[in-house]
């Protein structure tokens, strides 16, 4: 396993690469979490399931596209990809990555997040698990992986297989559950708070004179609603399907509604093992 240090600054992490049978070499911050997602989008293929497609030629807005896993992924179909990922030190991870595989020519990554304005704010960074940065802090969703410890334990088993192998040797449930709390726990401390640019889904799309989009994907921790806010009117019509993960349980019927009377005749979902709902829309 290498390591590349070239991070600066209080934020300063170390980018190492692993090796996944999915798409080869890999640079991550967390090797866990960089699994999950590798199996999330190239086994998965979570963001396709609702009858999705992504086709040569299409441009797919990837947002909330932290390390890159799904802007390679669409970048190794064809579509030229617009990557957006506010934090800086998952974004530099997003760059090395896009050049390892090198998919400069169609892979556009953008050093900002999408939201309901043009703004600065304050973001949670978790150097542990860089995969639930958000403007707000996560303590709801990492309690709620302890709490459902039994589902978090069987995540590990693809994520973190040795994690898995000494937690499930344990002797007692009691001691299973302590454990993987424990683990929760290590995932979640230090967030360090950085400052942010973001902009709308509006702003990208004028700027960088997007007539069509085959795909908006939208994964950015509890703000979905901002992001679509930040979409005017008749700026809807350019988009063809729209995949996306809602992080709270009351928005999945308001934004499938939402998305519905935006044109999207086809509104699919499902429930994820970590608790939020995945959106499937198409025209």
């Amino acid at each position: 396993m290498s390591r590349l240090q070239s991070l600066e600054g209080k934020e300063k992490e170390a980018i190492r690469k692993i090796a996944h049978p999915a798409i080869g070499k890999i640079y991550c911050v967390n090797e866990g979490a960089a699994r999950a997602t590798l199996h999330e989008i190239f086994v998965d293929k979570l963001y396709l399931q609702g009858g999705g497609s992504i086709l040569p030629g299409d441009i797919v807005l990837d947002v909330g596209a932290n390390i890159g896993v799904f802007t390679l992924f669409a970048a190794q179909q064809g579509a030229q990809v617009y990557a957006f990922e506010p934090v800086p030190p998952t974004f530099e991870v997003l760059q090395h990555n896009i050049r390892l595989h090198r998919l400069d020519s169609v892979a556009h990554p953008r050093n900002i997040g999408i939201s309901d304005r043009l703004e600065e704010k304050l973001m949670f960074h978790y150097p542990a698990c860089s995969v639930c940065d958000s403007w707000t802090a996560q303590d709801d969703l990492f309690e709620f992986m302890s709490e459902n410890w039994e589902n978090t334990l069987s995540l590990l088993e693809v994520v973190d297989p040795d994690q898995y192998k000494a937690i499930s040797c344990l002797s007692s449930k009691t001691l299973q559950r302590g454990a993987v709390r424990e683990f929760m726990e290590r995932l979640s401390a230090s967030p360090v708070q950085i400052k942010c640019e973001f902009d709308t889904l509006s702003g990208v799309i004028a700027r960088e004179n997007i007539q069509s989009i085959g795909l908006l994907k939208l994964d950015a921790e509890l703000a979905d609603w901002e992001i679509l806010n930040g979409l005017k009117t008749e700026h809807w019509p350019r988009i063809r399907q729209v995949a996306m993960e809602v992080h709270l349980e009351s928005d999945v019927v308001p934004i499938s509604n939402f998305l519905s009377e935006r044109g999207f005749g086809r509104v699919t979902g499902k429930k994820l093992p970590v608790g939020t709902n995945c959106l499937w829309a198409r025209r």
